[in-house]
């Protein structure tokens, strides 16, 4: 723990640098101060944990300085070593989150019980910001990604909820756009400082992709239930406003809608993503809802996305009712030519996703030439089919390469903190579809899988060694012994110390 001494008294300050120095060895006095300026300048400077410091003193005085130093956001804690035995100064410290008062003469004891004292609570602060850090990286990397792009049922998110420090009744996603050229960290951190003052609601912050950050705002079972749409649409101008006036740049952010049900959440960031593209593309509006015109072209976007998963999943009969039913549609309500140009404009679209996952695709036919509805439905049924079986031979290839290479890399590095990208960026595919074929392939999400693995090397090491919970917790991933406790009781039924004794007891 690093300590800092500010005393007009060079007496003093020297007496309380040899109290700490013979008997609070794991302490280190890194800076001295005579003044409440001094004290503010070693704050920024050394960043102590804690700092001794006097009241009266010339010019800025002690109190004067912690009001300061608490201004500027710095967290450390003070211990007021003062000759002045008043009580509106013990109040005025009190105010500013003063947990020790010492009177001078310093004795010997009570300097050292009051540094132990804080030595606890700055342990416990580190203790916490350690799982605030994992907990921001759980959040990131896995829990919401999964959120925003896996498919998953219902009981499945009540299993990451009990795994969850909150819960969530309902929510929205908004995807704030940022300008091509910036510091995306800065920008992150301006966006956290502004809701953090300003968020009606509780909110979580994901992971900066392609100038697009999604944020999930949501309430708790036991929070009010927000006027959701008026009032996020006013946060989202406000937001739009403040960053246009601090950077001199526009900022285009999607509204999703929101929904009271977890597994709906992913529909609430699709929304939010489109109507970002919309306002962006168009830079007429800088925040919204997708439009009703737009969300009609959304359809069919979403209908071009069914299309290709069932040819992905290799669900032929699906991709072949999907799109008969377009064409029927199409030749129903465009001349022929016209239905022609837009089944080539969905082949073209098809290929670009085929691209994606590096299939080499040239449609052979031209849609546009065909002379009756009859001829249109044969052609397309002919390039669906030189699709699926692309597609397949595709699917055999990951299975048996890109997902294996992908699980040995998991079982190797177990103990690392993984991440879905991390591993999807090893087998050489995007987190989306690495997710998606992960899961049909081996019948388990990514999470879940590593979750397995780590469990089962921690019950080896419980069964076969004399390492400590904590140990066996850090050893197969887990930065936070409580949680690792949580999931492996969940996994197994027991807890670490319970597994252990009953085999053992063998």
């Amino acid at each position: 723990m690093k300590v800092a001494i500010v005393d007009d008294e060079a007496l003093e300050r020297k007496a309380l640098c040899k109290m700490i120095n013979n008997h609070l060895p794991d302490i280190e006095v890194v800076a001295e101060g005579a003044n409440g300026r001094e004290a503010i300048d070693i704050a920024k400077q050394y960043c102590p944990d804690v700092m001794l410091i006097d009241i009266k003193m010339p010019g800025l005085d002690g109190l004067q300085a912690i009001e300061a130093i608490r201004q500027d956001g710095l967290d450390l804690e003070f211990i007021i070593v003062s000759a002045f035995d008043l009580f509106d100064y013990a109040k005025q410290a009190m105010r500013f989150g003063v947990k020790e008062y010492i009177l001078k003469p310093s004795r010997k004891e009570e300097v050292i019980s009051a540094l132990e004292r804080i030595g606890q609570d700055v342990a416990a602060k580190r203790r916490h910001a350690e799982q605030m850090r994992w907990l921001q990286t759980l959040m990131e990397s896995e829990w919401l990604s999964v959120l925003m792009t896996e498919d998953v049922s219902a009981d499945e998110w009540e299993r990451w909820q009990e795994l969850l420090p909150f819960s969530i009744a309902s929510g929205m996603f908004l995807v704030i756009q940022f300008p091509d050229a910036g510091v995306t960290d800065e920008w992150k951190s301006w966006l956290d400082k502004q809701l953090s003052g300003k968020a009606p609601t509780r909110y979580w912050i994901g992971r900066m992709a392609n100038r697009r950050l999604p944020v999930l705002l949501f309430r708790s079972p036991n929070d009010g239930e927000p006027a959701w749409k008026p009032i996020i649409q006013a946060l989202a101008l406000d937001l739009a406003r403040q960053f246009s006036a601090r950077y001199g740049a526009a900022l285009y952010i999607g509204l999703g809608s929101p929904f009271s049900r977890l597994d709906q959440l992913r529909s609430s960031y699709y929304e939010a993503l489109s109507a970002a593209h919309y306002y962006a593309d168009r830079q007429k509006a800088q925040v919204g809802f997708l439009p009703a015109e737009a969300a009609r072209a959304g359809g069919e976007a979403e209908r071009d996305k069914q299309l290709f998963e069932a040819l992905r999943l290799g669900d032929i009969e699906q991709a072949r009712m999907i799109c008969l039913t377009y064409i029927e549609a199409l030749a129903s309500s465009h001349s022929l030519l016209a239905a022609g140009r837009k089944a080539e404009e969905t082949f073209v679209w098809l290929g670009r996703l085929l691209s994606e996952l590096g299939i080499r695709y040239e449609r052979l036919a031209s849609f546009a030439s065909c002379r009756s509805a009859a001829e249109l439905k044969r052609l397309v049924l002919e390039e669906l089919n030189r699709i699926a079986a692309d597609l397949e031979v595709w699917r055999q290839q990951q299975a048996h390469g890109k997902l294996g290479k992908a699980k040995d890399y998991i079982d190797r590095h177990y103990a690392e903190p993984l991440t879905l990208e991390e591993v999807a960026e090893h087998a050489g595919m995007s987190p989306y579809y690495f997710s998606k074929l992960f899961k049909e392939h081996f019948g388990i999400t990514f999470i879940d899988y590593v979750t397995n693995v780590r469990i089962e090397r921690a019950k080896e090491a419980l069964a076969e060694t004399d390492q400590s919970l904590k140990e066996i917790c850090f050893s197969v991933g887990y930065n936070d012994p409580n949680y690792f406790s949580r999931v492996f009781k969940k996994q197994t039924g027991l807890s670490p110390s319970e597994y252990r004794k009953k085999v053992q007891a063998r």
